[in-house]
């Protein structure tokens, strides 16, 4: 592989990766199966598109739905089988989101409220705010037309500011973060 080729590729993962674990976790179970998943879409990516082209990226959100769909509905036979066997596995998992201490509240908050929107918002919220995708891209990767991702998104965060309205001042709200991994808070609305 050519040195150009592994610069963009490092350049790629270190811009994509994080944003991809943050989809990633919202549609597994825990952050460990998250990591794998993204793990297996750039490794599917690279197989299909060596070259490292950014404009495949949408593609690589889609690996990651896929690749995450597929794992979960394995991981839901696997518990069915399982449950008929009487062998159990410890659940639970660290949080999803990696803050600096002093967002750690406000990330708790928002991936409380976070997790009462139905799966489909959760997921186009997940890619337009941490994923930095357009709708078109979030419709491509979804296989949803344009309006219904909008809708999602417009639908989410109204039920997102009815739902963290009440615990407006335990939230900590920082323009600023610290890395690229910290968690914003959008949804607040300027006093």
């Amino acid at each position: 592989m050519e040195a150009a080729t592994i610069d963009a590729w490092k350049y790629c993962f270190d811009k994509v990766a994080p944003k991809l674990l943050l989809y990633a976790v919202q549609l597994c179970p825990s952050r460990a199966d998250a990591e794998d998943v993204v793990q297996m879409a750039f490794v599917r990516w690279w197989k299909r598109f060596p070259e490292g082209n950014e404009e495949h990226i949408p593609l690589l959100y889609a690996a990651v739905r896929t690749i995450a769909l597929d794992q979960r509905r394995s991981d839901t036979r696997r518990s069915r089988r399982e449950a008929a066997s009487n062998v159990a596995l410890p659940m639970g998992d660290a949080p999803v989101f990696d803050t600096s201490p002093e967002q750690k509240e406000t990330a708790l908050i928002i991936q409380e409220a976070m997790q009462t929107l139905p799966e489909d918002q959760r997921e186009v919220v997940t890619l337009k705010l941490w994923g930095g995708l357009t709708f078109a891209e979030i419709a491509t990767t979804m296989g949803e037309s344009i309006n219904t991702v909008s809708g999602r998104y417009r639908y989410a965060l109204q039920s997102l500011q009815k739902k963290l309205a009440p615990r407006r001042g335990d939230l900590v709200i920082d323009s600023t973060p610290a890395a690229t991994n910290v968690v914003p808070f959008p949804f607040a609305k300027e006093a």
